[in-house]
């Protein structure tokens, strides 16, 4: 079972960042063809890391600084629901994205929702909306925290 691996950004035409300050994404998804093609279409816009398994991405998360984590639901071992709320329980703001079907969700989904939802099938340019919806509320989130912090020093 491959490990994580990390996917070089090509272009950031959508974003308008410089490749210097793309955001970076963590990809979660145990299913290697969906996580190649996946990738492959986010790095034009963020710096992509990818991992097969939850455990795989905590471990990532503790060594590397995200912006974002986009994970699959159902995995082997940790599925989405326990590393997004592990996600939530870090320090800083960081955007959570769940990639699902309908019925699975509904059926599993917590009462309290911290994160952007996108449901299998989805278009590729939907899934690119939600994930540039994700990084604009973690930048709204940075910057209040950054002002609430700097009215607090007044």
């Amino acid at each position: 079972m491959p490990g994580p691996t990390s996917k070089q950004p090509t272009s950031s035409k959508r974003l308008g960042a410089s490749l210097a300050n793309r955001p970076r994404l963590l990809l979660v998804d145990d299913e290697a063809p969906v996580l190649a093609s996946t990738a492959a279409l986010l790095s034009e816009d963020y710096d992509v890391e990818t991992a097969d398994n939850g455990r795989a991405a905590l471990a990532l998360l503790t060594k590397m600084e995200f912006d974002i984590v986009c994970t699959d639901l159902n995995m082997p071992g940790m599925g989405g629901f326990e590393l997004l709320r592990r996600v939530s329980e870090m320090p800083g703001h960081i955007g959570r994205v769940l990639i699902t079907g309908y019925r699975e969700y509904l059926d599993r989904a917590p009462d309290e929702r911290s994160w952007f939802l996108v449901v299998k099938p989805y278009d590729p340019a939907h899934l690119l909306k939600v994930i540039e919806r994700a990084w604009s509320a973690t930048q709204l989130r940075r910057t209040a925290a950054e002002a609430a912090r700097l009215t607090s020093k007044v």
